[in-house]
């Protein structure tokens, strides 16, 4: 078809009347304008609008016309094929990624005018397709495409958009959902449907092949993501289920990706922080009991930051957990703690430092190796005032590993302290072959230990099993006193909590070492 609109039409232009029709007809045809102005600017407003060609009246002849209609009817044909090919998957015929994409974006944008209303796109990866390509064919796996196509189709509505994203990956765009029930509901209801057996053509046997389905699901109630962030989501929860056993559906979670997302950037401001220098080392004393002499001090990582203030590890305990950046903070400990033992050195204190490790940097391949260039780098700082605290579920969890970490960490002359002892599952075999240092009794044995006779009797089990293997015995969570006392008692030589003294900078530690050597010597 080819329409022949003239420029001049009363009140309204021609270029007025192709825009009323095109709100009716959106299919493209082949448009021609005529008039007997010769003006450029209405000419190149013609063209900009769509129209194929623009002719003037004085200029019309039955061949000149013909040829202008052929022409723009070619091009339009043309523009239609590259529509398509752009817009529609040319073997099942359903709407192309590009579409989708676009008309998914339209969607959010009207949930974000119609709140309440509930929108969802479903990612629909086919299970089992690939055998059905290897063993009879391509020609039937693009069979299998097309009559699922036609099925994920004829289950939607007008309103729906059905597509195919690529290889054996469809997508579902419905505009109008109750809840998450109900879509799920829809869901399970196609996903049946695909699962019907699907007879092959040109097959004298009546061979029938079957899928099924792995589905994500996002639902869309407002403007809050982007179409590239639905399809993502939705894509992430399709491999879940794949990852989960296949076949069957499940919903993103924006809580989830909340969480997901602050974790992330509390990674990225602890990253930050690093590099900008907003960390530092507290240090808490450990005393020996009976004497209150001062025996040695215990690192503990601080967060200066800038809009927060002082932050405890509990603040970034997701960053000291996470496989690479634990390593990272774990390196600046140790090199800022070595750093530190050399200063007071030179200033003539002299005191073991320990220092936490994450499970994360003590497994990794070159932390022996790491520990060794860190101590290179402090050559005056002998290798025996270091020791490292590992946690006794992670000495348990990979027992051969941590074995051979420890054995090469002590062979470079640091002292290692297995830490929060009592709250895992250490045998006397595991303890007896682990070549360590000393315990540190978890605080929550100490802190009940006064009024609770089984958890003094643990704290008893506990020392006597340092007895036996010639650890120190370290309590933590020394809160008072009468803890002290008690602690002394039982035959514990070491500890360290509030009640002898509270986390501080390292310019305050020297001011406290010299008052408890005084309350000592008086």
């Amino acid at each position: 078809d080819c329409m022949i609109v003239d420029y001049r039409l009363g009140r309204l232009t021609g270029l007025d009347l192709m825009d009323l029709i095109r709100e009716v007809v959106p299919q493209r045809c082949a448009t021609i304008m005529v008039t007997g102005l010769g003006d450029e600017e209405i000419a190149g407003a013609a063209v900009r609008s769509g129209i194929n060609d623009y002719l003037t009246k004085n200029q019309l002849d039955p061949v000149g016309l013909m040829r202008s209609v052929t022409g723009a009817m070619r091009r339009t044909a043309l523009e239609r094929r590259l529509h398509e090919l752009a817009y529609y998957d040319a073997l099942t015929g359903l709407a192309s990624r590009t579409l989708l994409t676009d008309r998914l974006q339209q969607l959010i944008a009207r949930r974000a005018r119609e709140p309440g209303m509930l929108a969802a796109l479903a990612y629909i990866d086919l299970d089992h397709f690939k055998p059905i390509n290897d063993r009879h064919g391509h020609h039937a796996g693009d069979q299998v495409l097309g009559v699922i196509a036609q099925r994920l189709k004829g289950a939607i509505r007008a309103s729906d958009t059905a597509a195919r994203l690529g290889g054996d990956e469809f997508a579902l765009l419905l505009t109008e959902v109750e809840s998450a029930e109900d879509c799920e509901a829809v869901l399970e209801r196609i996903s049946r449907l695909l699962r019907e057996p699907i007879r092959l053509d040109g097959r004298s046997d009546g061979q029938t092949v079957q899928v099924t389905a792995s589905i994500g699901v996002v639902l869309i109630q407002d403007d809050s993501l982007e179409a590239d962030s639905v399809l993502r989501h939705a894509d992430h929860m399709m491999y879940e289920v794949k990852n989960a056993g296949r076949e069957g559906v499940r919903f993103f979670d924006p809580q989830v990706e909340r969480r997901l997302k602050a974790a992330h950037d509390e990674l990225e401001a602890v990253a930050a922080g690093l590099r900008n220098g907003e960390f530092e080392l507290f240090y808490q004393p450990q005393i020996d009991l009976a004497t209150r002499a001062p025996t040695g001090l215990e690192a503990l990582i601080r967060w200066r930051h800038p809009q927060r203030g002082l932050l405890a590890p509990d603040a970034f305990w997701n960053a000291l957990q996470h496989k690479k950046l634990s390593a990272t903070l774990g390196e600046w400990v140790i090199a800022s703690a070595c750093r530190q033992i050399d200063a007071w050195l030179a200033a003539g204190l002299r005191l073991k430092v320990s220092v936490n490790v994450s499970v994360h940097h003590l497994l990794h391949p070159s932390f022996a190796a790491r520990l060794g260039a860190i101590l290179a780098a402090t050559p005056s700082v002998p290798p025996g005032y270091l020791e490292l605290e590992i946690l006794e579920t992670v000495a348990i969890d990979d027992f051969e590993s941590t074995v051979a970490v420890i054995e090469a960490c002590k062979a470079l002359g640091v002292s290692v302290a297995l830490d929060d002892f009592g709250t895992g599952y250490s045998s006397l075999t595991h303890l007896r072959s682990l070549p360590l240092d000393a315990l540190k009794i978890d605080r929550s044995f100490i802190a009940s230990m006064l009024d609770s006779p089984s958890d003094q009797a643990i704290v008893l089990g506990i020392l006597g099993l340092c007895r036996a293997f010639n650890r120190r015995a370290i309590a933590e969570g020394v809160e008072s006193e009468a803890h002290i006392r008690r602690l002394v008692e039982l035959g514990c030589h070491c500890g360290q909590g509030y009640g002898i003294a509270r986390p501080m900078p390292a310019a305050e530690v020297a001011g406290w070492i010299e008052r408890q050597r005084a309350c000592v010597a008086a």
